[in-house]
């Protein structure tokens, strides 16, 4: 199978990249343009030893046993061997990446997960395996060159002893060399190994989340505490049949029966799927709260807020959920406006009352709604 590419596509063209959303792999050529958005490298330094943003170093190359460390590191020398650094949750720190990620506005905002950026030496990689999830790679630096393909199966043979998840060789779908500028969609489960062929080689990941099974299960567990009216295993019209301790294939589809009348109440699957995928990638926690009065003059001198990029926000049925919690039902315009475009005016709020106004005040005093850097007021 080869892989299509196209050309004069960009991120936000969503009638022509849904046809390879979540299906098949696609190469985009010179769809970014990357001026203003390749880091220094002293930055991403400073980020490795002095901040708590999600970090690691893989070293290593394939058919040798990669070396992983986790960051903060307290000093970062780059190794004699290839090398790659990974770093997460860039979009707190780069507000062009997240315009990257606001730019493919054809997806759920609640589907995002986060930027990360792999800066690599010469022979860099992260090693031959598949996501489970999709991802966007742009070319931000340098040139790395793709292997893509094919899919993983349950039959893929895995690479033993290695730190991370790591998959044998297989016949790649096609090589091709990304430039800067030039982006790879790949889906899950799709095979891919890419190594750098320049010093300082960049490529920002814009990731997105899909809640597992038994994450939205394990949500379950937690809703059952505020239900009232839980079905119950039901074997009504049982016959005897001489064996005492064994469960019948019968007792198990009643079990399977109850799990799924449970999971069809509206208000339980809503809860499940809203509070896992509102629930924030990373909590830095780094915020200085704000007074009421403060924050009422800010309200009175600010003419737009914009929430942070770490803050999620979505709402189902008009049942509002922001950073994994239940805010309320019947939610007011100016909020469900807030959740869509991420941005809400001072004027609005000030219409507000209530629970709703109280939500906005929280929202500020955590900085997790912020004016605009373009305000003019």
């Amino acid at each position: 199978m080869s892989v299509e590419r196209l050309q004069g596509v960009s991120l936000n063209d969503g009638q022509t990249l849904s046809r390879f959303w979540q299906q098949e792999p696609v190469i985009l050529e010179q769809a970014v343009d990357t001026n203003g958005l390749v880091p220094e490298t002293d930055t991403l330094v400073r980020i490795l030893t002095e901040t708590d943003m999600p970090s690691r170093l893989l070293t290593g190359t394939e058919g040798q046993t990669f070396t992983l460390d986790q960051g903060p590191f307290d000093r970062f020398h780059p190794p004699k061997k290839p090398w790659s650094v990974l770093i997460h949750a860039l979009e707190h720190l780069f507000p062009e990446y997240d315009q990257i990620r606001k730019s493919i506005h054809w997806l759920p905002h609640w589907r995002f997960e986060d930027c990360m950026l792999s800066w690599a030496s010469v022979g860099g990689s992260v090693g031959r395996h598949c996501d489970e999830f999709s991802v966007f790679l742009i070319q931000l630096n340098g040139r790395r060159t793709w292997e893509i393909g094919p899919e993983a199966t349950v039959e893929t043979p895995t690479v033993p002893g290695q730190p991370i998840a790591l998959v044998e060789p297989l016949t790649p779908w096609t090589s091709w060399t990304a430039h800067p500028g030039d982006v790879l969609y790949l889906p899950p489960k799709m095979i891919h190994h890419g190594v750098s062929l320049d010093p300082d080689c960049m490529t920002l990941s814009i990731g997105f989340r899909a809640p597992d099974a038994g994450a939205l299960l394990e949500g379950a567990l937690e809703t059952l505490d505020r239900q009232s009216n839980i079905p119950r295993f039901n074997d009504a019209g049982r016959q005897y049949h001489g064996q005492p301790a064994e469960i019948l294939a019968s007792d198990l589809l009643e079990a399977k029966a109850a799990i799924i009348r449970y999971l069809e109440q509206p208000e339980v699957l809503e809860h499940l799927l809203a509070t896992r995928v509102t629930t924030p990638y990373l909590d830095l926690d780094t915020h200085q709260e704000i007074s009421d009065e403060d924050i009422d003059q800010q309200i009175e001198s600010v003419t737009q807020w914009e929430l942070d990029p770490g803050c999620r926000m979505a709402y189902v049925n008009q049942t509002l959920y922001i950073n994994g919690e239940r805010i309320g039902d019947q939610t007011p315009s100016e909020l469900l406006h807030l959740a869509n475009t991420r941005t809400v005016q001072s004027a609005d709020i000030r219409k507000l009352q209530g629970l709703w106004l109280d939500t906005i005040i929280e929202l500020i005093r955590t900085e997790s709604l912020l004016p605009t850097e373009d305000d003019g007021s």
